[in-house]
């Protein structure tokens, strides 16, 4: 059971990230051209998007009781408040990829040119969440770097640019229409389930960077 209370969270951030790769992979392509609106109406007519969001959905939802569980378990000791405002923030990003799957159901309104109710949602749900997440990821990303030690240190290196394309990609999107910025999206998506894995696999090294701050103080 001790065991289980302190490693336990490397198993939903293990899972979350396989989760959200095969998710990543099934998602459809559009053509960068078209408005936000016709993008959509192309994606959602794709027999892989409803599948490959759940996906999604439950990658996220299992990422978000992973930094949970972590916070809990007082895992990174030097990075709870960071630790804190990622799940915080994973957690209201985890609502929007519900709106993001369910889109689906606007197809028809989509085809028409005009934004239905649910796709709506998940357009301004995704205007403030992403940047957020992609902030809230960014941040634990550099307090990990600045405390762990190791491979504990590189790993995170993948939130970081995982973080940051996650933190501009909607953004970009909205801001200027015409360019791809689908590469932003893989990029994120990619870059997040790796870290997921990694994390999960690696785990964190608290009990060693307990001995060294002990020691700062000591000396």
């Amino acid at each position: 059971m001790s065991l289980l209370r302190t490693h336990g969270w490397r198993l939903p951030l293990l899972a979350g990230g396989v989760l959200m790769a095969m998710g990543g992979r099934m998602h459809p392509d559009a053509d960068a051209e078209g408005s936000l609106v016709e993008e959509l109406a192309a994606m959602t007519a794709d027999e892989r998007w409803v599948p490959g969001h759940l996906l999604i959905v439950a990658g996220t939802v299992l990422l978000a009781g992973g930094l949970w569980a972590a916070r809990s378990a007082d895992a990174w000791p030097r990075a709870r408040q960071a630790v804190t405002w990622a799940a915080i923030a994973f957690s209201a990003y985890a609502v929007e990829t519900v709106f993001h799957a369910a889109a689906a159901a606007d197809h028809d309104q989509l085809e028409h040119g005009e934004l239905g109710p649910i796709a709506l949602t998940h357009v301004v749900l995704s205007s403030f969440l992403y940047p957020i997440s992609g902030a809230a990821l960014v941040f634990l990303a550099l307090t990990l770097i600045r405390t762990e030690i190791g491979l504990r240190r590189v790993v995170p290196v993948l939130a970081l640019v995982a973080g940051t394309l996650h933190m501009l990609s909607v953004p970009s999107t909205l801001l200027f229409p015409d360019a791809d910025v689908s590469w932003m999206f893989l990029g994120a998506g990619v870059g997040m389930a790796l870290w997921a894995i990694a994390t999960g696999l690696v785990g964190a090294s608290r009990r060693r960077a307990a001995v060294r701050d002990d020691r700062l103080v000591a000396a």
